[in-house]
């Protein structure tokens, strides 16, 4: 997608075509006597370049060449001779100016930091295109060519190298078959399917159409051959984000084992420089940000899944998923999109137990995903027994049971209370078409906290639970700190006023898609946690919330933003 659209040598490619083509057009009659032709092409190459950025949505990388573009018309016809950086540097100055916020995307630092590399690795290169410079004149063609072959295979190197780190840091993944993909997609795309596609937008029909095949064609053929490399095993490396001391380390050596110079030119110090790159595959370490638990604390990440829910509970040796997200479509589905990179980018290839509250697709979604790239040693949860995830469990040995009203366990202090449903309650007779009365209310706490994850449960199944809080009930929570996640995304048929009541949250939250179609959270709901003077956080005000529950008796619960970058101390 990245070379079709919005590939900086496409940008290039076209904007020389547009200055060859108005060069053509303007060395006619007298027109040079007006304007020089060389100034009027680096304009029309920029115009060129300008359209087609235009044309790409202005991603970051056709930004970075159509400034560069510019810069170089600018500095022909005010007569100067810019330096290569200097071209980069201004290009750099005019994406910050228009966009401050794009270092904030993984485009913006593959794109200027792969020209980056090229621009300081290939400095002192007479030969990277094949073109003879001076004495190189009288350089036989065969050795020519066999020297660009060689440095396009440096820069596929260097750019490969030097962008390790930030694959890993955005990407948590390093492709190895990378280098052999580019070395024939790049030009396939490049020189072949790019120039007959928009040839044959421009160009009437009936020879359009004649130029469109064969640039589908090699497009097909290239995506059946990019899948069956994909598809090898040890095709991609997956590691968790590297930390910040491991992206310096690397980039030190990074630079030094990419500098100008003939590559055996002390080859011992650039093989040393390419091992600082080593830390960046260290083994998954909590860094001090992510506040290391102790026995008896915990960590809650309500991950920001849109209209579906998806909470990851962490003890100090244990992990437990409540619910996997929304699915849309066959492939669309959170676990693909969100939780299996989140767990990636924390080092997370196993979770203890998998917790289902129901059957509703936007909270089982994303379990087959996950199931495929993430090891689970159990499942308990509130299904059918015909239910398609059941039997994938099946398949894969992965023990399920379901869920119960009085079953509780404890991991490294932490206890885990099912309150919903009873074992009398079954789908048959008591919720035939109501699954989301059936799903399963887990309490986690420890000794000053309590956490509750209600999944979609409503009114009828909100009132069996506040039965069963009679005062022995309650003294068992006893004056916890008590975190409340708003049932059914806090739709009009739940948060009743009973429950909310007796359970006297000091704090609520919703997980729920931005101005979804049903409405969650119902104003009426939101009316009422206010009126109970209860802090309601909705995912799509706060994005991805983590609630950290401490085990000392002072600021027992922390609650971080990850929209905004802030921290609470209650």
């Amino acid at each position: 997608m990245h070379l079709i659209s919005i590939s900086g040598l496409h940008v290039t490619m076209l904007a020389g075509v547009g200055a060859s083509f108005a060069a053509f057009i303007w060395r006619r009659r007298t027109w040079p006597l007006i304007a020089p032709v060389s100034k009027v092409a680096a304009i029309s190459g920029f115009i060129t370049a300008f359209v087609y950025a235009w044309l790409a949505g202005f991603q970051i990388p056709a930004q970075r060449t159509m400034y560069m573009v510019g810069v170089v018309a600018f500095a022909l016809w005010t007569g100067r001779n810019p330096r290569s950086f200097d071209i980069w540097w201004w290009a750099l100055a005019f994406v910050l100016l228009v966009d401050p916020m794009a270092p904030y995307t993984p485009g913006f630092w593959l794109s200027f930091g792969a020209v980056a590399a090229i621009l300081y690795a290939m400095g002192d290169s007479s030969g990277l295109v094949g073109v003879p410079t001076g004495k190189e004149l009288e350089v036989h063609w065969q050795q020519r060519m066999l020297q660009a072959l060689k440095e396009a295979c440096r820069v596929q190197a260097v750019i490969t190298l030097s962008l390790l780190p930030f694959t890993l840091y955005w990407f948590y993944q390093v492709s190895i078959v990378s280098p052999l993909a580019n070395a024939f997609a790049i030009p396939l795309v490049s020189y072949i399917v790019t120039p007959l596609a928009i040839l044959g937008a421009m160009l009437p029909e009936f020879i359009g159409r004649w130029l469109i095949w064969p640039a589908h064609a090699a497009m097909e053929y290239l995506a059946v051959v990019l899948e069956w490399m994909a598809g090898w095993s040890w095709s991609v490396v997956w590691s968790k984000q590297p930390e910040w001391w491991a992206l310096l380390i690397s980039g030190l050596g990074i630079v030094y084992a990419i500098r100008p110079g003939d590559i055996l030119d002390a080859w011992k110090w650039r093989v040393l420089g390419i091992a600082f790159c080593i830390p960046l595959f260290a083994p998954a370490i909590q860094p001090l940000s992510s506040f290391l638990l102790g026995h008896g604390e915990f960590r809650a990440s309500v991950l920001d899944i849109g209209q579906g829910t998806a909470v990851l509970i962490e003890t100090k040796n244990r992990r437990l998923l409540y619910d996997t997200g929304p699915i849309q479509g066959k492939k669309d589905d959170a676990g693909q999109r969100i939780i299996l990179p989140y767990l990636r980018g924390t080092g997370i290839d196993h979770i203890d137990r998998m917790v289902i509250s129901h059957s509703d697709s936007d909270h089982v979604g994303g379990a087959a995903t996950l199931l495929k790239h993430i090891h689970f040693d159990s499942m308990i949860g509130s299904l059918p027994s015909n239910n398609p995830l059941l039997q994938n469990l099946q398949a894969r040995k992965v023990p399920s049971i379901p869920c119960r009203f009085g079953q509780r366990w404890e991991w490294d202090g932490i206890e885990f209370v099912i309150w919903h449903p009873h074992e009398a309650t079954i789908f048959s007779n008591q919720h035939p078409e109501k699954p989301n009365e059936m799903s399963c209310v887990l309490e986690v706490r420890n000794k000053q906290s309590s956490l509750w994850l209600t999944g979609d449960v409503e009114k009828q199944g909100e009132a069996e639970i506040t039965e069963r809080l009679d005062d022995v009930m309650l003294q068992e929570i006893g004056d916890r700190e008590l975190i409340f996640m708003a049932p059914h995304h806090g739709s009009k048929t739940s948060s009743s006023l009973a429950l909310l009541r007796r359970l006297n949250p000091d704090q609520a939250f919703a997980q729920n898609g931005y101005r979804n179609r049903y409405g969650h959270p119902h104003a009426d709901i939101t009316a009422r946690y206010r009126y109970l003077d209860i802090p309601f956080y909705q995912t799509p005000e706060t994005g991805a919330q983590s609630w950290l529950f401490k085990s000392n008796t002072k600021s027992s619960t922390q609650f971080w933003r990850h929209d905004i970058k802030r921290l609470w101390h209650r």
